[in-house]
């Protein structure tokens, strides 16, 4: 019988996959610095099999395909593939504490546009350079070295070679069925969530736990199973969620204080305390402790740009998805802030609703997402209506929001009615690490108070101003952006004055989250980077501008903790708007169901002032005297947070809508 010839490479080659990936994986766990709930240091995720079981199967392909060339390149391009996710998770982990995932993917050109060489990690990029190029010298010497056959009849070769593939991937199925029964599902406190690993393979809600446990392959291919298959509702299920939907509404309210008044909405790029002082940026720092304000010292967020404002437009976001998949899956949108401002329009009244941002229209697909039969608003402003003389050419050299505001102030303040303005800005946005050609006349001024605001910041702040030049660099430009922003303020409060607007026209001004572009912030609040349980770094600002509403308190500061979430339904308090508490992830901050606020982050982590946690399971105690009946507190919120959250993923992914419309 005829004979053949078959490579050593043809089993070596697979061999060589798994041992090289488990490397790769060991090599990421442990230069990120994963540790376990017990606090000892991860060198492999807890269900190790999971991982173990899909390089198998891997490996079986590689083994399968006869074509030398091709196995070849399978073999490279998977361990390729996972050194660039080791370079961009390490990337991402020692900026956000975060993880590259799907969602981020959704994101298209935006979700890389921000990036700057200053963001990558260097010292992760080497580590796994080396580790990859040892992997590849070892395999190509191995590849040639073994370079021997072994006969076996021609006959018989395809069926071995069948045979030898249905085993692996019987060997690697079998263990990822193994894997999964293992999994810990007896929760704790009676609730679903916590502690509860098969819970967490399901839906991935805490996504660096899911790392940590499930490994790169485990969590990458349960990220495509999840991402096709999960929140799926048959049509007899659809009512279910319409009846869900609709047990949440609340009628509006006509008695509320500000109820048919305009409303300025200020989301303040990358805002931190330190950006505000009275030398340089008086205008702000008059509305901090002036008499028409209110101000939450405890307000906390730590969210990219996206998915802030998408709080503070619907109460809530999703996690598995983006609002531009909601909107063609045929999500209405219908208890977003546009909507509901507009559908307490009283007849013959004109209401306008505006979103206004000096970027392109298409960033983030809002020119998809915020029309009229999206998130609801009548207008959009963008980069494309401005007519001023300054040009975007490129990120980070923004032209001025001031110069914006100046040039479409009358779309901003319409003659209406009534009307609703959402205003994201842009000057303030990093990088930080160059010149913007705008600012020029900021860098004057600020260079010429330099001295005296120094002098300020050390007598009444514990903020650090950064001594090495660099570092310096980074704070001058992002102090001068705040400069511009002031002089925004200044100019649309002499506007509301000068048309008549400024007794019925409150504004809420809330930062997105912190100044993290190139660690500023982290420098500036002294606290090291790796200390990602250190909610001190999330506290940012937030306050209500308005002379209606403090007319009689005189302007407070409020030390009651709320975040991002807590924005939406505090307007609608206000405004008297209904509302959806089925929908909306947050509370009043005039309500007593603040206490109840809770904040996670699409990034990781979940947290209150004083609590932070990954899992809701392991507890780190961030403030000072916390008791055992606040940490119970913390864990029943945040068992509701994301029981709801299933439910609005659902909502969002196959487009169901409520039948009571506001």
């Amino acid at each position: 019988m005829e004979e053949k010839q078959v490579s050593l490479n043809k089993i070596l080659l697979p061999i060589m996959f798994v041992i090289s990936a488990i490397i790769l994986e060991i090599t990421n766990f442990l230069y990120i610095g994963f540790t376990n709930s017990s606090g000892n240091r991860m060198a492999l995720p807890t269900y190790f099999l999971f991982d173990l079981a899909i390089i198998i199967m891997l490996a079986g392909i590689i083994y399968i395909v006869r074509n030398k060339i091709a196995s070849n390149i399978i073999f490279y391009f998977l361990l390729s593939l996972q050194f660039i996710l080791n370079v961009v998770n390490s990337t991402m982990y020692s900026i956000f504490g975060d993880i590259l995932s799907f969602d981020l993917l959704f994101l298209g050109a935006e979700a890389t546009t921000a990036i700057t060489l200053d963001f990558i990690d260097w010292i992760g990029l080497l580590i796994n350079t080396v580790v990859f190029a040892l992997i590849l010298t070892a395999s190509i010497f191995l590849l040639k070295k073994f370079k021997g056959t072994y006969t076996v009849k021609k006959k018989h070769s395809g069926a071995i070679i069948a045979l030898a593939f249905i085993l692996v991937e019987c060997l690697g199925g079998g263990l990822f069925y193994l894997q999964g029964i293992t999994l810990q599902t007896e929760a704790t406190n009676e609730s679903v969530i916590e502690g509860n690993d098969s819970y967490l393979w399901d839906n991935f809600q805490f996504k660096i736990d899911a790392f940590k446990k499930f490994g790169h392959y485990g969590f990458y291919t349960k990220s495509i199973i999840n991402l096709i298959f999960s929140h799926d509702v048959s049509e007899e299920n659809f009512e279910t969620y319409q009846s869900y939907i609709d047990e949440g509404y609340v009628e509006s309210d006509e008695t509320a204080p500000l109820y048919g008044d305009n409303l300025i909405v200020i989301l303040c790029e990358s805002l931190d305390w330190y950006a505000i002082d009275p030398i340089n940026t008086p205008t702000i720092w008059e509305l901090l402790n002036g008499k028409d304000s209110i101000v939450f010292s405890e307000f906390y967020a730590r969210n990219r740009t996206n998915i802030s404002e998408g709080i503070a437009l619907l109460g809530n976001i999703p996690k598995d998805s983006n609002l531009k998949s909601a909107y063609n899956a045929g999500y209405s949108f219908d208890y977003s802030l546009p909507n509901l401002f507009k559908s307490t329009k009283a007849e013959e009244e004109t209401v306008v609703t505006t979103f206004v941002h000096p970027l392109v229209e298409t960033f983030y697909s809002r020119n998809v997402t915020h029309t009229p039969d999206g998130i609801g608003f009548d207008n959009f402003i963008s980069y494309e209506d401005y007519t001023g003389d300054q040009i975007y050419e490129k990120f980070g050299e923004w032209i001025t929001d001031y110069s914006f505001v100046q040039n479409q102030i009358d779309s901003i303040l319409p003659d209406a009615d009534r009307f609703l303005t959402f205003f994201s800005t842009l000057s303030t946005h990093g990088p930080y690490t160059y010149d913007n050609p705008y600012f020029e006349e900021y860098y004057d001024i600020l260079a010429s108070n330099f001295e005296e605001y120094a002098a300020w910041l050390n007598d009444n702040t514990d903020f650090i101003i950064p001594d090495n030049e660099g570092d310096f660099e980074l704070f001058f430009h992002y102090k001068a952006a705040w400069i511009d922003f002031d002089r925004t303020i200044s100019y649309l409060l002499e506007e509301l004055e000068n048309r008549g607007l400024s007794e019925n026209t409150s504004i809420v001004f809330f930062a997105d989250h912190n100044a993290y572009y190139t660690n500023l912030c982290y420098k500036i609040k002294g606290v090291e980077k790796s200390d990602y349980s250190n909610t001190y770094i999330n506290n940012i600002p937030m306050m209500i501008y308005s002379p209606k509403l403090t007319k009689e308190s005189g302007g407070y500061i409020s030390d009651v903790f709320c975040n991002t979430f807590d924005i939406l339904p505090t307007i609608c308090d206000l405004y008297g708007l209904p509302s959806n508490n089925n929908l909306f992830q947050g509370y009043s901050v005039f309500s007593e169901d603040i206490k109840d606020s809770f904040f996670t982050s699409n990034l990781s982590g979940m947290f209150t002032n004083n609590i932070f946690s990954m899992n809701i399971s392991d507890i780190v105690i961030v403030g000072e005297n916390v008791t055992d009946e606040e940490i119970e507190h913390f864990k029943e919120i945040a068992n509701k947070y994301f029981v709801k959250q299933e439910y609005i993923e659902t909502i969002y992914k196959n487009g169901i809508n409520g039948t009571i419309i506001p």
